[in-house]
């Protein structure tokens, strides 16, 4: 038993620290949400900005918790898709549990819906016309367009 006891503390001690990786997608674009990502980082979790790149849209930061100092890295990426905008958060805190991750990705949305009201909804598809119609056939009455009549 006690072979299998040092065997197990021998694998766990030798193992490295765990870098954990959390993500939250919204509806916001990158560039609007990013002066808000930077702050937060800053004001409310008052972590010290290390290196920052707002074209590659990442940060890295230190976080002091208990006297220990922690190094993380946060990066604000561009996730739309056909038409729609959305931007990814991926944060990274070394030897921290991932629930405290998830738990700062939570407030950060918090502050974004705060500060930037609700997401803006997926534009419409365009709508095409219909492919049987000729192409110079007059447009149905919008705004000043052709009028139709009524009749046959």
């Amino acid at each position: 038993m006690r072979r299998i006891l040092a065997s197990l503390v021998f694998v766990v001690m030798s193992l490295g620290p765990a870098w954990g990786r959390s993500e939250k997608r919204l509806s916001y674009t990158r560039e609007s949400v990013w002066p808000t990502a930077v702050r937060f980082l800053v004001v409310d979790e008052q972590a010290r900005i290390v290196d920052k790149d707002p074209d590659s849209g990442y940060v890295v930061f230190e976080l002091s918790e208990d006297k220990k100092k922690y190094r993380g890295s946060l990066e604000v990426l561009n996730a739309g898709a056909e038409g729609r905008s959305e931007v990814r958060f991926v944060l990274q805190i070394a030897d921290r549990p991932s629930w405290v991750e998830i738990a700062m990705l939570t407030r950060l949305e918090r502050k974004v819906r705060d500060e930037l009201g609700s997401p803006t909804p997926p534009k419409d598809p365009p709508k095409d016309a219909p492919k049987d119609a000729p192409k110079d056939a007059p447009k149905p009455r919008e705004e000043g367009g052709v009028r139709i009549s009524p009749t046959p």
